[in-house]
């Protein structure tokens, strides 16, 4: 498997208004769903704080990537993709803060 749960990547994502766009994301799906399915759920990564109660703030220590601006979990924007979709994988997120951004997913949209 190329890619885990956890692994901060660089996707191609697709937002309804203006199609598939470069963006950081990370893996929230486990890694047994990729394996026998072929597919995986992505969280997009954003610079910008729009709907601020559904953005989980990441900071420096969080993360093993460094992003050039402060940078938020928009935990309301999810994606379904493959491993062709992405670009490359960049870090990874702490399983902690990951536990806590799937937890925040699941408060967002159930």
């Amino acid at each position: 498997m190329k890619y885990r749960q956890g692994d901060i990547i660089e996707i191609n994502f697709h937002f309804p208004d203006v199609g598939f766009k470069p963006h950081f994301a990370i893996i929230v799906s486990n890694d047994e769903l990729q394996e026998l399915e072929g597919y995986l759920y992505v969280v997009l990564i954003s610079s910008k704080k729009q709907n601020p109660e559904y953005a989980y703030t990441l900071t420096p220590e969080m993360v093993s990537y460094s992003f050039d601006k402060q940078s938020y979990v928009k935990c309301h924007i999810l994606e379904l993709s493959t491993n062709r979709d992405i670009i490359r994988k960049v870090g990874t997120i702490k399983r902690t803060y990951l536990l806590e951004i799937q937890e925040k997913i699941k408060e967002a949209i159930f």
